[in-house]
């Protein structure tokens, strides 16, 4: 999905990098080893080429709804976009972190036309790999009841 206008630092249709090169991993830096995966998951919706790429198989998961370990996270999100083929993420804004970390806030939606969620992932990057996953989740509210004009995004 096309993210926000400036979220991302490179051209999200035509990227300066391949996304699932994954050659001389050992020598990206984490940010390159984020944009990759970003532009794999977040703007082409690929999880199965991000996590084959990126995510190391002892890929360390702190969602209490989500199974550990990159192949048994993979099973479980092939299941829900063939089950909900309009999922989408809209990459908002990237802070990347000044060593392992990376955090990605986005705009989730299980469904066309619902509010969905203001969702950040935290990302940890070790030796070319994405090592473990954190989130925090808020639904986005109806604007008439929210105590501010500001949005969640």
């Amino acid at each position: 999905m096309k993210p926000a206008e400036g979220a991302l630092p490179w051209d999200w249709q035509s990227p300066p990098f391949d996304p699932r090169d994954t050659s001389g991993r050992d020598k990206l830096t984490t940010r390159q080893v984020a944009e990759r995966f970003i532009q794999l998951f977040y703007v082409e919706d690929n999880p199965t080429d991000a996590f084959t790429c990126w995510m190391h198989p002892d890929y360390i998961q702190h969602n209490p709804n989500a199974p550990t370990g990159r192949d048994a996270t993979l099973a479980m999100m092939q299941a829900s976009m063939a089950r909900l083929p309009d999922l989408s993420h809209e990459v908002k804004r990237v802070v990347w972190g000044d060593a392992d970390l990376v955090a990605v806030h986005f705009h989730f939606m299980r469904e066309a036309a619902t509010r969905g969620y203001a969702i950040v992932d935290l990302l940890r990057v070790k030796d070319g790999y994405i090592v473990e996953h954190w989130d925090v989740m808020q639904e986005v509210p109806d604007p008439a009841t929210c105590k501010n004009q500001n949005g969640m995004f």
